[in-house]
């Protein structure tokens, strides 16, 4: 009955008593003359894919605008912050909503927070860092999408971002009244390549959810494969559950990640951000593909050049087993001097131009 109450209660009141009874750390810190720019729907969850997400965010914000100050805005507290952001919010201040893989109804409950984020701030400039769209054929997909276009083409200064080509063209085909590009992943524009480490083993970093394509007895074999022929095998999941992870330890949490990834000779992995660690940190990969097309689409588009980095389109055994013992030799191809900078030109322009 309770759920029920508060399923009725409009977004617009639960906002409101929550601005009220939440302390006024924006208030008591900001004031609306100075110039801000806000990172919302920031992940405080155990996905290092999008906590990384996050802190590249932040990063980018900075280096684009050294006199701003950026203000990250917890996913969990969005609700409770709008009132008080409302009320520090100038015209001239802009909105990012976070990047990822959230846009679409698999994650309804963020999609629905970015509704809300971009109809309560009709005034400001809204950019949507490079997101990966899916929507579903079914009911829920359709009634989403249906509210999701309306709700971005109703804001006259959203500007959208995609990071592969497969979610740009559907966004375009999808909100024409709305800017869309295309740029990387934004975890693809941060080095971690350094220091170098003495590599050894292999770290399997593989899914275990809603979004994975490879069968459960599959990885299985595949796990007791690759264990039979080397000693040196770990596992190290880019989703570390949110009951370990605490907000104040991201850095450290994805430090650790990223070292990990740097003593291993090669990650196998089906996660995106298993990829793009690897590519970061100049390590080796096998990579195979979730069930949607973000990581066929970010490998084809920005990754496909790296010689360390593999695709297996289709699960083979036999075929990851060969590509592995090639990547474990001593002399196995290194990927310096990778570097996406300028790929991020159209994200730093739509930051920088003017509002209108």
């Amino acid at each position: 009955m309770l759920k029920k109450i508060k399923k009725a209660i409009p977004k617009t009141w639960i906002i409101k008593i929550n601005s009220l009874r939440f302390r006024k750390q924006y208030e008591n810190t900001l004031s609306k003359d100075e110039l801000k720019v806000f990172v919302m729907l920031a992940a405080d969850y155990g996905n290092l894919g999008d906590v990384a997400i996050t802190e590249a965010q932040k990063s980018f914000l900075q280096k684009t605008f050294p006199k701003y100050h950026v203000i990250e805005v917890p996913i969990s507290d969005t609700y409770k912050n709008l009132g008080n952001i409302k009320k520090i919010c100038s015209s001239q201040d802009i909105i990012t909503l976070i990047g990822g893989g959230n846009m679409g109804d698999i994650y309804e409950d963020i999609e629905e927070r970015r509704r809300t984020v971009i109809s309560y701030f009709p005034e400001n400039k809204i950019v949507s860092f490079p997101q990966t769209i899916d929507f579903s054929d079914s009911e829920l997909g359709e009634k989403s999408l249906k509210k999701s276009i309306e709700v971005y083409s109703n804001h006259n200064n959203l500007k959208i971002f995609a990071r592969e080509t497969i979610s740009y063209n559907l966004m375009k085909e999808l909100f024409p009244k709305n800017n869309v590009n295309l740029v990387p992943d934004i975890v693809l524009s941060l080095d971690n390549s350094k220091p170098q480490l003495k590599r050894e083993g292999i770290v399997f970093s593989l899914r275990d959810d809603k979004e994975s394509r490879v069968k459960k007895n599959e990885k299985e074999m595949l796990i007791d494969t690759i264990k039979e022929k080397y000693e040196n095998v770990k596992f190290y999941d880019t989703h570390i559950g949110d009951n370990n992870f605490i907000s104040t330890n991201a850095s450290l949490e994805l430090e650790n990640i990223w070292k990990a990834f740097k003593e291993a000779k090669v990650v196998i992995t089906d996660r995106l951000h298993g990829m793009i660690f690897c590519a970061i940190t100049n390590t080796p990969c096998i990579v195979m593909p979730n069930s949607n097309h973000k990581i066929i689409g970010s490998y084809n588009n920005w990754l496909n050049t790296i010689p360390n980095i593999k695709l297996i389109q289709d699960f083979d055994i036999e075929k990851i087993e060969l590509i592995l013992d090639e990547l474990m030799k001593e002399n196995s191809p290194s990927i310096d001097g990778f570097d996406l900078s300028k790929e991020f030109k159209a994200l730093s322009n739509i930051l920088l131009e003017k509002k209108y």
